[in-house]
């Protein structure tokens, strides 16, 4: 599963953010980070968690500051 946030403001107009999250084979959920603009995309980070609800904070950590920076979900950018 992935969520798509783009920045439509400012000089950073056109950069998108990709959140893929998932369990992997062992259990763990994880999330990556990926940025950029079209076709140059460079994975940020990669967080893993064995607790659900240390995932759940992290995620909404991240997204809380991405929305402070103008990015918006991708379904609304359009």
């Amino acid at each position: 599963m992935s969520i798509w946030l783009k920045n439509t403001t400012g000089a950073r107009a056109g950069h998108m953010v990709r959140v893929e999250m998932g369990e992997d084979l062992f259990g763990f959920l994880f999330y990556d980070v990926y940025t950029g603009r079209k076709h140059n995309v460079r994975k940020l980070k990669t967080r893993i968690f064995s607790d659900p609800a240390a995932f759940i904070r992290s995620l909404d950590v991240e997204l809380y500051n991405k929305e402070n920076r103008d990015y918006i979900p991708l379904a609304s950018a359009i």
